[in-house]
């Protein structure tokens, strides 16, 4: 047998045999690989608008604070701790119903509440008692202590990841 017609012919069957490899369409693994980008894309917004939600919160907590309103001040740190209020609330169990976990492992690990997107367990006890401090409190250092308390518990959830 020729030597260069048997390695012409394994050529030809090497690469004959690569041509009828099953594989997925490039324009399906592209198509896919966007719609993964989306999807991921959509969590990081929902974790910046619970953010930014959580940022209103602090901020009218703060002026609330600042202007000596103790009650309100105590109200709108609740909100925080709690992710909201019951209209968001009803949002989030909607989500849940859907199947959207935005942290399901760490839900299961007792890390967050289910739904909640930002504030953990731990976070939302301090969150909690601060704002309990604040509605208590009858001197303007019981109220800073529990702004502080509240300040320092609440800076962390704000930082973007």
């Amino acid at each position: 047998m020729n030597p260069k017609l048997f390695f012409v012919g394994a050529l030809v069957a090497t690469f004959g045999l690569f041509s009828f490899v099953q594989e997925t369409p490039r324009a399906t693994v592209d198509t896919y690989s966007s719609l993964a980008d989306s999807i991921l894309a959509l969590k990081r917004t929902e974790a910046n608008f619970v953010r930014s939600m959580l940022d209103g919160h602090h901020h009218a907590a703060m002026s609330f604070q600042q202007r000596g309103n103790s009650e309100r001040a105590a109200a709108e740190m609740a909100l925080f701790a709690n992710e909201g209020d019951n209209a968001i609330a009803g949002v989030r169990k909607r989500l849940l119903e859907g199947g959207h976990h935005h942290h399901a492992d760490d839900e299961g690990k007792g890390v967050y509440e289910q739904g909640y997107v930002i504030v953990t367990k731990k976070a939302k006890e301090q969150l909690l008692a601060a704002s309990a401090a604040m509605r208590t409190a009858k001197t303007d250092a019981e109220r800073n202590a529990a702004w502080q308390s509240f300040d320092a518990a609440a800076a962390p959830l704000l930082k973007v990841k």
